[in-house]
């Protein structure tokens, strides 16, 4: 016997397992595991075995897996027709790259892997978990003491379960009792040979719910291996008392021999189990085999008894809820009454405690969505009685199974919470919520006073213009300084981390009617709303129920036009683009195959609908990521066609392996080309103990006159920040290439401005970096001669760059500075999980300047105003896709991962018409660097 605080706590797990499936498959068991191999953490399968003496049709089960932290997923479905004989097994592999290495080939292959330390379960077609296993207390799949973990270290090295007298499957419903460590593994699939099951006794399981004061009965069954001999076989059949006991009247207490006829496997009994009228915690008995007759072992003597008591509670809606995500009451009836019907949907609606009745409790919300599987009778201001079941879907409580009762119509409905600039909180070490920002307004009304929309629909196989991310406080998500929220801050650095705008949260606007379904919205546009704050497939979502759009943005959205006093300098990211010939390292185009011709030319339509419709075609522009000089020279023939704009193409080869460069598309009807010059382009370091190229795309260094004043403008492209705020050696190596690069351009801009102070200056293109420190390396600081040893990891020592440049980001209105967006991929924390294969928890679109513009104090004092055209990103995902087609200005949308900008510079006078030579005062005479110099080279 074991001890009695050893058979509460295996009572307790069992019970919690009942509690979560109405029935057991005895039958099926996983009998063998790996999450580990020699060839690393993919090398894993999972063996199943039917310990029954029929076959079991398998069709529709699942594996699901879980993390250390109980975030769990499906890993397989098995398919239609899917079965294991008896005595027999299956074997499930993971097939992915460095998967399952074993010499017994898989039956079934899966492709995403169990952690180290978390657990697998086997579940049948309805969602039932039949049999689990768990690495740590941690994981959603364990059976009472979980395994321990075997580490991170590449071995042939397991877990399998240990036999009972009868050579079955022993299943304790405790993990620690039930298996064993398996060095080496021995899986067997489904063409090994199969068991034979020797002649034995088992009993199973058995629960009931208890719903009100009737009895109910409770079936076990007792089951044979193989058929009963002649005459049949008798077994003894005890009942013991557990958590619940004969004398408080929880069951009828039983002691009787059964058997089992002739040619038979089963046999079946009832226990009594006497009902109630008020809550209870749920309670269990045992059922002990004894005396078999025949002299056949008891494989399995001992069975568990589980009483479900689910009698309907009275609870207030905050009570349901608790502070949680998973509500204190899931799984019970519960019966509340008098709230308040606040929206109504396609299959449900929600409701709230009135006002007078609300509790004092912040961190626990008042309202709560109630599941009718079909268009509610209710309405908006009805007052409702509702009896249900709580559930927890996806971390949303609700109430399911529900028997509503209007008593009154026409309810005020409650106050609704104000969102705004405080709520919800934008301080992630300060939540609205505690530990989330939004768990305790589930279910409840809001109003959004000056909402924004952050970013355009999504698009979903079934909804072309779905879900919008925004903001309640009027501003856009914007990346703001300081080190990446969750990265530590690096040793010597005095910035603090970035809050990752926890403010953010997603709007479903067609789930209550508010708008019709499919309803395009840009980013920018703002809005007031009211309506319920959900949870939605692992994010916090608002519902509306209705919405008043106050600003609708345009999309596209161009600057305004050129002045005829000004130089329109600009900038454009072009994203890749490629022609179709495949003559570099690696394809140009970033996929498997470069795009085709015809291909090539929607792409040259598209850019010059971005660059005269969007940028208003600029002066000059610098763009980067073009393959070749001869694709440049078409989209200005292209931008002549469709524009009547003379432009000449510029670009020089850099060291890009996928052949990506810098250039000029320079407006020669208003601006006189010098020379155009690659800078620092053999400047090579130390790349891990190989000589490499400092500069993939070396800067470009235009050297024109417009109306006899004379400017330079330097076009970049520096490295991605792909690794920078990651670990290990190629984010260190990355960072270093980063920091030399703005070193590089520093000089270069030093000597540049050194020679001639005053001639306008300017340092144009996609910096690959933000305007102020990431904590690692400040490189628009550094190239600017504004760098902060105080701020990077990288030192520098003295400033380069004197006197510094000016951004002239700095001059653009804080809810327009941004040339690109980027999700951030969070992970489940403050309350958002990974809900599914590919959701990484909460990820917050966040907008952020990549693109600059740096001006020299000759080019300052020339400065007009910086302008970021739209047409990338802000726009729906759907809206980008349909823009190919368009005829108009529309066919820029979605052109590149980027927004482009201008810069316009105050010159008198219409351009083109040029002053003698020599005549704009500080300018002087640079011929000696040879007009159109590397043009076309």
């Amino acid at each position: 016997m074991k001890p009695t605080h050893v058979r509460r706590a295996l009572w307790a797990a069992l019970l919690a397992l009942l509690s979560a499936t109405s029935a057991q498959a005895a039958d099926l068991s996983i009998s063998q595991f790996r999450v580990r191999g020699p060839a690393g953490g993919n090398d894993e399968f999972v063996e199943l075995f039917n310990s029954g003496t029929k076959a079991l049709d398998l069709s529709g089960y699942k594996l699901n897996a879980s993390n250390a932290t109980g975030t769990a997923g499906t890993r397989l479905t098995l398919p239609g027709g899917t079965s294991i004989a008896s005595g027999c097994y299956l074997l499930l592999a993971n097939g992915a790259s460095g998967g399952y290495s074993g010499s017994v080939p898989g039956d079934i292959k899966y492709s995403t892997g169990v952690t180290d330390d978390g657990g697998l379960a086997i579940l049948d077609a309805s969602g039932q978990v039949l049999d689990q296993v768990g690495l740590s207390a941690g994981s959603a799949y364990k059976a009472g003491n979980p395994l321990t973990s075997l580490g991170t270290t590449n071995a042939d090295k397991g877990y399998a379960r240990k036999a009972d007298a009868a050579g079955l499957p022993l299943n304790t419903g405790d993990n620690q009792a039930d298996f064993v460590v398996a060095s080496p593994t021995t899986p067997h699939n489904s063409t090994s040979t199969c068991a034979v099951l020797g002649q034995a006794f088992s009993i199973a399981d058995a629960s009931v719910k208890v719903r009100s004061a009737a009895d109910v009965t409770m079936p076990f069954t007792v089951t044979l291996t193989q058929p009963a001999p002649a005459g049949g076989v008798s077994v003894h059949v005890t009942t013991i008392d557990g958590s619940a006991t004969v004398a408080d009247h929880d069951y009828d207490a039983l002691d009787t021999t059964l058997t089992i006829a002739e040619g038979q496997t089963q046999t079946g009994f009832n226990v009594v189990v006497h009902g109630r009228s008020t809550p209870s915690d749920d309670k269990a008995f045992e059922v002990k085999l004894s005396q078999p007759g025949g002299n056949i072992p008891l494989a399995r003597d001992t069975a568990m008894g589980a009483i479900l008591y689910d009698i309907p509670v009275a609870a207030e809606i905050w009570q349901i809820q608790g502070r949680g995500q998973i509500s204190p009451l899931v799984g019970k009836s519960v019966i509340t009454r008098g709230n308040i019907v606040t929206a109504v949907g396609p299959a449900g609606f929600t409701m709230q405690t009135p006002d007078a009745r609300a509790d004092a409790d912040p961190l626990t919300s008042n309202g709560i969505y109630v599941f009718t599987a079909s268009k509610p009778t209710v309405a908006m201001g009805d007052v409702v009685d509702v009896d249900a079941t709580v559930d927890n879907y996806y971390n949303l409580p609700e109430l399911k199974n529900a028997v509503v009762s209007v008593t009154a119509h026409g309810s005020r409905l409650p106050a609704p919470v104000v969102f705004g600039d405080n709520v919800p909180s934008s301080d992630p070490d300060k939540l609205s919520c505690g530990v989330t920002n939004f768990q305790c307004f589930v279910g409840m009304r809001v109003v959004i006073e000056n909402g924004m929309i952050n970013m355009g629909n999504k698009r979903f196989s079934t909804a072309p213009y779905a879900e919008v991310s925004i903001t309640a406080n009027g501003k856009r998500s914007l990346r703001q300084p300081g080190v990446r929220y969750g990265v530590q801050v690096p040793d010597g650095v005095t910035l603090p981390n970035w809050g990752g705008n926890p403010e953010v949260f997603k709007m479903n606007t067609a789930d209550f009617g508010a708008v019709p379904l499919n309803t395009p919205l840009v980013a920018g546009t703002t809005f007031r709303a009211e309506g319920i704050i959900s949870y939605d497939f692992g994010a916090y979502t608002f519902i509306p129920t209705k919405i008043t759009l106050k600003h609708v943005a345009e999309m596209p959205r161009a600057v305004s036009p050129t002045a005829p006093y000004a130089l329109r300098i600009g900038a454009l990211n072009t994203e890749r683009f490629c022609d179709s010939e495949f003559n570099t390292v690696f394809t140009c185009s970033g996929n498997s195959k470069e795009p085709t011709s015809t291909d090539v030319a929607l792409k040259t339509q598209r850019l010059s609908a971005y660059i005269g419709s969007v940028l208003q075609l600029p002066d000059v522009l610098s763009v980067e990521e073009v393959k070749s000089l001869p694709l440049l020279q078409g989209l200005a023939t292209q931008l002549g066609d469709d524009y009547r704009a003379k432009y000449e193409a510029y670009l020089l080869p850099g060291h890009d392996p996928s052949g990506i460069n810098v250039g000029f598309l320079v407006r020669s009807d208003r601006v006189h080309v010098v020379s155009v010059q690659q800078l620092a382009a053999d400047e090579n370091w130390n790349d891990n103990g190989q000589t490499a190229f400092v500069h993939d795309h070396p800067p470009l260094l235009l050297t024109a006159e417009a109306r006899g004043v004379r400017f330079q403008v330097i076009s970049v492209h520096t490295k991605a920040r792909t690794n920078v705020d990651k670990d290990g050696a190629s984010a260190v190596r990355d960072r270093q290439k980063r920091f030399l690069q703005a070193s590089s351009l520093a000089r270069q801009v030093q000597t540049l401005q050194t020679a001639n102070p005053w001639q306008p200056l300017l340092v144009v293109g996609d910096f690959n970096a933000y305007q102020f420190s990431d904590g690692w390396v400040d490189m628009v600081g550094l190239i600017a001669g504004k760098y902060k040893d105080s701020e990077n990891q990288l030192k520098l020592g003295k400033n380069i760059v004197s006197p510094a440049l000016w951004n002239a980001v700095e001059s653009v209105p804080k809810n327009d500075r941004y040339s690109f967006l980027f999700t951030e991929k969070f992970g489940p924390i403050q309350g958002y999980t990974q809900a599914g294969a590919g959701n990484s928890g909460r990820e917050v679109p966040t907008v952020q300047v990549l693109d600059h513009a740096l001006l020299n104090q000759s080019a300052r004092e020339r400065f007009l105003k910086m302008q970021y055209g739209r047409a990338d990103l802000d726009a729906p995902v759907q809206m980008a896709a349909d823009a190919a087609a368009a005829t108009d200005a529309r066919k820029a949308i979605g052109v590149s991962d980027h927004d482009g900008f201008v810069v316009d510079l105050f010159v008198p006078g219409k351009l083109g018409e040029q002053k003698p030579r020599g005549n704009d005062d500080r300018q002087g005479d640079d011929d000696d660097q040879g007009e159109g110099r590397g043009r076309g080279h």
